[in-house]
């Protein structure tokens, strides 16, 4: 199956993207994690997103989307759903574009995520109970209001902001073999894909979900969108449904997509924590539990596994690192 270039963006969009996204930060690192590297028995390579920022990947493809709106269309403001992170992006990028932005997220997204979309000048509407649910209130804002829905996962000036980490991969790390990247509604899968499909297609390319968030995963392996249930998770950047767009996201950016319980996840950010004192979220640490609990089993590498996001309750964080304590 070939890339849909109406889903996906061109390497030229990506490096034009790039030349929007440096005016907000450089790349972010690429270090090798020792710990890990000796667990798996070959060097595992960290790309730290969670530095970025608003602590994700999210800010590339936000700030992308704003450079490429006119004048007028960002005094008119703008209007995105969120599970938090992608809010956290397009604040602030509203911010340094003054334009006006109004953020749709569930009610129990964390509060860390909240908090920081509105001291980033955004305002903030928490009263539905589910990503899914923000995303019908998002839209219907956008479309009484006339003013531009930036969706989280979709979108090809979008996707091509968070391609720009597989333009900085490459470079890092000429010699990758296989990259594991945080999927939920396949943007960074996307984006990332669309990059690695074009100019490395030798590298394996796994997206990794936890069992709660598992829509990709169970639409690819049926053929077809899959709908799943709402449940608790701390992958909660990842949760919510997919559609056809996405799905062929799915299809064609990744050569398997594997799940992480939620126990295994625990573990792992409390073990990344107890390790080397970095604070990840759930959605961000689901490539690291792959490694650790054996669902993906690099034949050679480097393998690099992306750390998408360090925005977690601190409440939370705590509770993990006491239950499973060193």
């Amino acid at each position: 199956m070939q890339l849909d270039p109406r889903i996906l963006p061109s390497v030229d969009a990506v490096r034009a993207a790039e030349r929007y996204v440096r005016e907000i930060m450089p790349p972010s690192a690429l270090v090798r994690h020792a710990a890990l590297s000796d667990h798996v028995g070959m060097d595992v390579l960290l790309k730290l997103e969670l530095t970025n920022p608003t602590g994700s990947f999210k800010v590339r493809g936000a700030y992308n989307v704003l450079s490429t709106m006119s004048a007028d269309e960002r005094t008119r403001g703008v209007v995105a759903s969120s599970a938090g992170n992608h809010g956290l992006g397009v604040a602030f990028a509203a911010k340094a574009f003054g334009a006006p932005a109004m953020l749709f997220v569930p009610s129990n997204a964390p509060d860390v995520k909240k908090n920081g979309i509105r001291a980033l000048g955004a305002t903030v509407d928490d009263s539905a109970p589910d990503y899914d649910a923000a995303m019908v209130l998002a839209k219907a804002f956008a479309t009484s209001h006339d003013i531009r829905f930036i969706n989280p996962c979709l979108g090809v000036d979008l996707l091509a902001g968070q391609g720009t980490v597989a333009l900085e991969v490459l470079e890092q790390c000429p010699s990758v073999t296989t990259v594991l990247i945080c999927t939920g509604g396949g943007g960074l899968l996307g984006g990332m894909g669309a990059v690695l499909r074009a100019l490395a297609p030798h590298v394996r390319i796994v997206g990794v979900q936890s069992t709660e968030t598992a829509a990709m995963y169970k639409s690819v392996s049926a053929g077809h969108v899959v709908e799943i249930p709402h449940t608790p998770t701390l992958a909660d950047g990842l949760a919510g449904q997919i559609d056809d767009d996405a799905l062929h996201i799915g299809q064609t950016c990744a050569d398997e997509i594997v799940l992480v319980s939620e126990d295994e996840l625990a573990e792992t950010i409390a073990w990344i924590a107890h390790t080397d004192g970095t604070v990840v979220e759930g959605a961000g640490a689901v490539t690291v539990a792959a490694l650790r609990h054996g669902r993906v089993v690099p034949s050679n590498g480097p393998i690099v596994a992306l750390l998408s996001g360090r925005n977690i309750d601190r409440t939370r964080h705590q509770a993990l690192l006491s239950r499973f304590a060193s």
